[in-house]
Parts: C-alpha cells; sequence; structure tokens
C-alpha cells in the first residue's frame, strides 16, 4: 500500500492520451504509425488508474512473455519510476505484478494462461493486438468483469501498428458494436525527434506500404483484395448531401439491398435487405416495408437482366431504373469514394471483406474479381456506377483522385 497519488498536472501527455481518457466504447482500438504515442498513452492512462483509482484489477498482456518485457512491462514501470510512483516492495518480479493503493496491474502473455484464470479485470491493455487471434481476444474479454462504482466501465485497450489489412481486427473486430478507433501518426506526438520524423518520411521512396504503415498510421494493403478504402459507422449521417439505392436481384442466391448516402464527399452504406426465397411480389412487400413512402422517389438502381422485375416494381411507385452492370466500371466507380459501412451491415461487411481480385496459376493478380458471395457488393456498384453516369459524374460530390 502507499498514498501515492499521480498529479497528470506534472507529466506531459500527448492529444491521443487525451482521446483515450476520454474514451466511451468497452474496447478502443489505438491504430498508428510508429512514434505516435499510443503505447506510451495507454501505459501512462493505466498508471492514472492504477495510483488513483483505489480497488482496480488492470491487465497489461503480450502474446508472448519474452515480447512483452522487452516492451509494454518495461515502458509501464519506467513510467511508474520516472513519476515517483515506484517502491520496489511492491513489485512482485516472480508473478509480474505491482500493487499500489490497493490496485493491481498484472503483466501476462497468453501462454501463460493461468495467470488469468478466475481472475476479473477493469481494465486489459493488449500490446501488439495483431499478434493476438480473435479467440484471445475474446478470452480476454470475458475476464473483462471487475466490479466498478456506478457510472463506471470496464475497458479493453488495443494498440497496434495497422499492418495487416486482412486481419482480425480490421476484419472482425472493427465492426461490432461498442468499439472505438483512436487513429495517430507521429504528427499527434510533439515529443518526437526531427530526425525521426524524417526517417519515416523517407519511407515514401523506399517502401510504399511501410511508408502507410508506420508514417501514415495506415492499413498495409494485401494486394489481392478489390477494396481496402472503408470504415465503419454506427449508422448512416443525418442530413446527407443525397441518398439512392442498389438492388441486385436472386431468389435461390439472395436478393440484396444497399442504402447509399453521400455527405461530405464520403460514401456511407447500409444493407436494407439480405434475403434469399423471394419472389418479386415479396421483394415488393419488403420494399414497401423498407423503404417509406415519402423516400421512394429516390433512385434504385437494379440489376438490368431482369427487366420485366423492374418495370413490375416500377408500377408498385418506385423511382427504379436498370444499372450499369459493368463490373470493372462499377467497381473503379466504388473505389474514387471514401466508404463508411453501417455495423449493423453484416453481410456487405462479410462480402467487402473477402473480395478479391483472381489471380492466374503464377500467382498473378488479375484484373477481375472472383465471382463468390458478392450480392451486396453487386448491389453497391450497380447504385454507384449508374448514379455517377447518370449524374455526369456528380461534380458536386468531392470524389477521390
Amino acid at each position: 500500500m502507499s498514498g501515492f497519488r499521480l498529479d497528470l498536472r506534472q507529466i506531459k501527455v500527448t492529444p491521443v492520451f487525451e482521446r483515450n481518457l476520454e474514451a466511451q466504447s468497452r474496447t478502443v482500438v489505438n491504430i498508428g504509425g510508429a512514434r505516435s504515442s499510443k503505447s506510451h498513452s495507454i501505459a501512462q492512462l493505466l498508471i492514472m488508474k492504477l495510483c488513483n483509482e483505489p480497488g482496480k484489477n488492470i491487465a497489461v498482456t503480450r502474446k508472448t512473455m519474452p515480447a512483452l518485457r522487452m516492451t509494454a512491462y518495461r515502458l509501464f514501470i519506467n513510467l511508474l519510476k520516472e513519476y515517483g510512483g515506484y517502491f520496489p516492495q511492491f513489485h512482485n518480479k516472480t508473478e509480474h505484478y505491482y500493487e499500489l493503493n490497493g490496485s493491481r496491474v498484472q503483466f501476462f502473455s497468453l501462454d501463460e494462461p493461468d495467470k488469468i484464470k478466475s481472475t476479473e479485470f477493469n481494465y486489459v491493455w493488449m500490446e501488439e493486438a495483431n499478434e493476438f487471434s480473435y479467440d484471445d481476444y475474446m478470452t480476454l474479454l470475458t475476464r473483462l468483469s471487475g466490479r466498478t462504482p456506478k457510472g463506471e466501465r470496464n475497458r479493453m485497450f488495443l494498440s497496434l501498428n495497422p499492418s495487416d489489412a486482412a486481419g482480425w481486427i480490421p476484419k472482425i473486430l472493427l465492426a461490432q458494436q461498442d468499439v472505438e478507433v483512436i487513429k495517430s501518426t507521429y504528427k499527434d506526438n510533439p515529443f518526437i525527434g526531427g530526425e525521426y520524423a524524417q526517417i519515416l518520411e523517407a519511407l515514401k521512396t523506399q517502401d510504399e506500404n511501410y511508408y502507410r504503415i508506420y508514417a501514415l498510421g495506415q492499413w498495409g494493403c494485401a494486394q489481392n483484395l478489390v477494396y481496402t478504402r472503408y470504415d465503419f459507422c454506427d449508422a448512416l449521417p443525418d442530413n446527407p448531401d443525397e441518398i439512392f439505392w442498389g438492388l441486385d436481384f436472386g431468389f435461390n442466391n439472395p436478393t440484396a439491398l444497399v442504402k447509399a448516402a453521400v455527405k461530405d464527399g464520403v460514401l456511407y452504406l447500409r444493407q436494407m435487405l439480405y434475403r434469399s426465397g423471394l419472389t418479386n411480389s415479396g421483394l415488393i412487400e419488403a420494399l414497401q416495408a423498407i423503404i417509406p413512402e415519402t423516400e421512394r422517389h429516390q433512385c434504385l438502381y437494379a440489376d438490368s437482366a431482369e427487366p420485366a422485375r423492374i418495370e413490375e416494381i416500377k408500377a408498385a411507385g418506385f423511382n427504379i431504373y436498370p444499372a450499369e452492370k459493368s463490373v470493372s466500371c462499377g467497381i473503379d466507380a466504388v473505389k474514387r469514394f471514401r466508404l463508411c459501412i453501417a455495423k449493423d451491415s453484416a453481410d456487405l461487411i462479410k462480402e467487402i471483406l473477402a473480395y478479391k481480385w483472381k489471380t492466374d496459376k503464377d500467382g498473378t493478380i488479375l484484373d477481375s474479381p472472383v465471382k463468390f458471395n458478392d450480392h451486396a457488393l453487386d448491389a453497391l456498384r450497380y447504385a454507384v456506377c449508374t448514379r455517377l453516369r447518370s449524374a455526369g459524374n456528380m461534380p458536386d460530390i468531392a470524389i477521390l483522385g
């Protein structure tokens, strides 16, 4: 025990610390480039909890103990020493924990599973989170069950460089509810030296992928994924600049309906229908339930291969048009926008995460995508490509160069 308290006014913090301090979601994912202060900021935040909030259980973990000792464990203890909050008698170096003011921080790796049995944490920090598996994350999440005062939440913090655009964090975790992303680069760290900043900027001429990851804090791109520039949001924006719809017919395969809203140059998307076995009368009933009568003037672009179905839907009062079906033109049109997908669009998200270019037997990437599980994506490209063409390339909307 100790009466030590940490006065935040006496330590230097970056905007990344402030954003983590203000975070409200259960899971807070810090995605950043090198020296962006993400790990330093999380360590500072958890030290503040340890010193100033009695009775807290904190976990600091990395996939292996040797890696943990060299990084987050060392950083945490060194910062405690720097702030005057380290007392050797409270540090159990054998069991890898430190206690202060009735709180404990436990350092462990998931190659030591016994360390988390029957333990309930208030805060968990997964350093280099992309080293873990999704099952590891879920295991730790089940231990995020420590007692908290009324109005407080237990919270999971993840920190990582965005080196794997096809990993479980962008593919699965970021699409879930109650997950918050804090993005950062070296420019968010006012304490970084100019020489190191020059090293990061020099990556631009050495390795584009490394430059994206470590200087820009952006996901490294897997070369065979069709779409890589997208984020997730809780809902479509209020008062968008424009709304339009895409529809892909199906029966044995699902019929897919996607709503698109443009605001400030960003294309927001939400899956509204994804259902097999729909006849055209059943589809019209579904459209009537989904699209209010006051919104049926909005353009709906559908698979032009079925003109009779389009005419029947038009007769039911919808402003429907046959879509431009060129796959290459459709993909090109979609890729001109920044995409933001509503988190409840489960099938659209599943499709976009796995939508890949074909490769030949030598592994050479071809200019056409794999035709598999692309129904919502077909609806999307119908809508965007046809809308761009019918609106004269929509010059009023900011399109990516």
